[in-house]
């Protein structure tokens, strides 16, 4: 069974396109709110609704997934990307904000819990790691760009043509998804198997996005005194294209669990050094190890958990998995925001090497998990 076919890379450009919609608004978004009269705490929030919505609706939409087919789903959401990102240019209030970021997170819910459905759908037995680590790319190229060219647009513009960069890669990603075929043949109208193998690969990525909150919604603020900060994306960004596929490949080969604690030790170190970030060089190096580390965790959790949940329960445990990856974002996007700024990127280190500690218990020191 071929990897590559051309629905499969229709979808991976349609990831790209969409994650780039919203990429452009993670340095420019918290300027955004300053800009409007909005507080540090203000901007925690306004950046944790989005995750807290694409949380609560991620299980419904994993249940209609399973029953109606992946393509729809993947068409609601990239039309509420789009709608999202035309509305942002009118919210000129914190209130209008929250109200935009709840849709935009409905649109999240709805498109990236259906296209991971298709990428398991589509990859077969032996190179889950692989397909997932090229899902992983398309979407960290996107992330190589999408911040500086947001923060470019801003310097050189305003906020309008920033919105109005948004919501032209959004409606070329939707274009493209009418275009991708569906890959669930037999919808089902009762949903049965065990969630029982989502518990610790969700609870393990919560504990590592958790620190993925903390830096989007804060770094703005930490290191805004640096010159184009927003290279620290860059950073992870290119850092991810570069390792997400032979990660990927080892991933399959060695085993997932293998690839998944180094990886989350790297996490750590990355966040250590972010802490300690006072030029452009250490912060760009900080988000080249946090990139590596990310691209060895997230691909190989997805892999392991799509390879112990039963199929026709696939759509749902992968939203429940996307769900606990959002909390740990609102959660770190929320909880970072009562803590001292110079304390959120060692406190963040910590919350890693704990969950490192719970994965290796469960995984290594007592019976795996079927």
């Amino acid at each position: 069974m071929s990897l590559y076919t051309r629905s499969f890379l229709a979808l991976l450009v349609s990831i790209s396109l969409c994650f780039s919609s919203f990429y452009v608004l993670l340095p420019t978004l918290p300027l955004y709110v300053q800009h409007i009269g909005g507080t540090q705490k203000e901007a925690g929030i306004i950046i944790g609704i989005l995750t807290l919505s694409a949380v609560l609706f991620r299980p419904y939409f994993g249940k209609i997934t399973d029953r109606k087919g992946r393509k729809l789903m993947l068409q609601v959401g990239a039309f509420l990307f789009l709608l999202s990102s035309a509305l942002y240019g009118p919210a000129s209030s914190v209130t209008g904000l929250i109200l935009v970021r709840i849709l935009h997170g409905t649109g999240i819910a709805a498109f990236t819990t259906a296209s991971i459905a298709m990428i398991a759908d589509m990859s077969p037995t032996g190179r889950r790691g692989e397909a997932f680590g090229a899902f992983g790319m398309a979407a960290m190229i996107a992330l190589s760009g999408a911040p500086a060219a947001g923060t470019w647009v801003l310097d050189h513009s305003s906020f309008r043509e920033m919105f109005l960069l948004t919501v032209g890669l959004s409606g070329i990603s939707f274009g493209l998804c009418l275009t991708v075929k569906e890959t669930l043949d037999h919808p089902r109208e009762v949903q049965s198997g065990s969630l029982e193998g989502t518990y610790l690969p969700s609870a393990t990525i919560m504990l590592c996005t958790i620190t993925f909150g903390a830096i989007v919604a804060f770094l703005p603020f930490f290191a805004g005194e640096i010159p184009d900060f927003g290279l620290y994306y860059t950073g992870y960004a290119l850092a991810s294209v570069a390792v997400r596929l032979p990660l990927g490949k080892v991933s399959d080969r060695v085993g997932h669990r293998k690839v998944i604690l180094p990886g989350m030790i790297v996490l750590s170190v990355a966040l250590g050094l972010l802490s300690e970030s006072r030029s452009l060089w250490m912060l760009v190096v900080s988000g080249v190890l946090y990139g590596v580390g990310f691209s060895s965790v997230y691909p190989s959790l997805t892999a392991l958990l799509v390879e112990r949940v039963h199929d026709e329960a696939r759509a749902r445990g992968l939203a429940w998995f996307t769900a606990s990856f959002d909390l740990g974002i609102t959660v770190g996007s929320f909880a970072f925001g009562f803590v001292p700024l110079g304390m959120i990127y060692p406190v963040g280190a910590l919350t890693v090497l704990g969950g490192a500690g719970l994965f290796l218990a469960v995984e290594f020191l007592k019976v795996p998990q079927q």
